[in-house]
């Protein structure tokens, strides 16, 4: 129906269609079209009419279930940085302690990376990894292998046993003469309803290269705690850095 006529100060109802003789034209968007809208809102089809949605709450994003727009919470980041931690004087423990225990809702893999060097007469001479608290010696399993100057060993411990409640990453990570060194630990997140979790591990010094895998049981639901011991005389700039990974 066309935009004019039917007598004196009478608005005829209209589509803004193009096509149509007198309809208004295109209807007007950028800046000019007024309407009961605030700062931010959206406007969408319900099929019938047009609908309003006010803009959501802060870090929640657009979602659809299906039949119209939402706004919902935003997942967790892919990659969250957990807790970092610089290290100028070696102490003998590294503790993360989440906030709230972390279970595969949350994150799938935990990643851990160490990174710096022992300085001009530093040491690190054992680096031992360990989950939460009260866990024996047969609750951590180990199969690794170490390369030093080309010579290789290797490690099997299926369980731990004499009392090692813990992975052995290394027992030597680097000694003197500013040597650097690196190390990367991949923890998954514990599946639901089990209560083990596996991990990887892999690093590097001036001249050691290792390698390895673990298996740590009774673990319950989540991870309450993260502790690596740092064994020796000193180090500098050493960085923890831990991260949290949601697929």
């Amino acid at each position: 129906m066309g935009f004019s006529g039917g007598g004196s100060n009478v608005l005829k109802p209209h589509t803004h269609n193009g096509l149509v003789s007198q309809d208004g034209g295109a209807l007007d968007m950028d800046n000019v079209t007024q309407a009961q809208l605030t700062s931010g809102d959206i406007v969408y089809s319900d099929g019938v009419h047009l609908q309003r949605l006010a803009i959501g709450a802060a870090n929640t994003s657009l979602q659809s279930n299906g039949s119209v727009p939402g706004w919902q919470s935003a997942g967790a980041a892919a990659r969250t940085i957990l807790d970092s931690q610089t290290i100028t004087t070696l102490t003998s423990t590294v503790t993360y302690t989440p906030t709230t225990p972390i279970d595969d809702s949350t994150y799938q893999k935990i990643q851990l990376v160490f990174t710096g060097n022992t300085g001009s007469t530093g040491s690190i001479s054992a680096f031992y990894f360990r989950l939460n608290s009260g866990l024996a010696d047969s609750n951590y399993n180990q199969n690794g292998i170490e390369v030093t100057s080309g010579a290789a060993s290797y490690v099997d411990k299926n369980p731990q046993s004499g009392g090692d409640d813990y992975l052995r990453i290394t027992d030597q990570l680097a000694v003197g003469n500013n040597y650097p060194f690196q190390v990367t630990i991949d923890i998954n997140t514990i599946p639901t309803g089990e209560t083990s979790t596996v991990l990887h591990y892999d690093g590097a010094s001036f001249n050691r290269w290792y390698n390895g895998a673990g298996y740590i049981t009774g673990m319950g639901s989540t991870i309450s705690r993260i502790q690596c011991d740092l064994q020796g005389s000193g180090a500098e700039d050493m960085q923890f850095t831990g991260y949290g990974n949601s697929y």
